[in-house]
């Protein structure tokens, strides 16, 4: 086993609550940089990467009123948290900011050969349920999300549904 497809538990958790709290305005997004997990899981760090691009990094503030994420972004986000709750490996290629793909190019990054590297990045898996690798694994995580499939004293729920969108 490599060291990109290992899987750190614990920073997966953590990053997860983290992103809930901060999509939600619970907290600032200079408190997010702060306590975001360092690891080697590649997952945690390819969503940490993603997630900047939504908010402003010199100036601490929480995603609420003029600073909140639309719907869409918030759902892109929410298939991340399921991702994280998930036991499923980041398969996908090193790229920055790949949660947020396509981006458009400039006649300089063309040039540099980015959009090329993007083609590729976005061909290996099925992007649109990024950073799932499958649809089928993306359809079976919604059936059983991992927040929500416990009852008293840890016994396995069947059927909860996180995401019904």
């Amino acid at each position: 086993m490599t060291v990109r497809n290992n899987i750190d538990r614990s920073a997966r958790d953590k990053t997860a609550e983290l992103l809930r709290h901060f999509v939600s305005g619970q907290m600032t997004n200079f408190d997010f940089e702060d306590k975001s997990p360092n690891t080697r899981d590649m997952a945690v760090n390819a969503i940490c990467d993603s997630i900047w691009v939504f908010y402003d990094d010199f100036d601490e503030h929480k995603l609420t009123e003029k600073n909140s994420l639309a719907w869409d972004a918030k759902s892109i986000v929410s298939r991340w948290i399921l991702f994280l709750y998930s036991d499923y490996k980041y398969e996908w290629p090193l790229i920055s900011h790949p949660g947020v793909r396509p981006l458009n190019h400039s006649f300089f990054s063309k040039l540099l050969g980015a959009e090329k590297k993007e083609k590729y990045f976005m061909s290996r898996g099925d992007y649109q349920v990024w950073p799932f690798f499958r649809v089928e694994d993306y359809e079976e995580s919604k059936k059983s999300p991992s927040l929500l499939a416990y009852g008293k004293k840890g016994e396995k729920k069947k059927g909860t549904q996180l995401f019904n969108r």
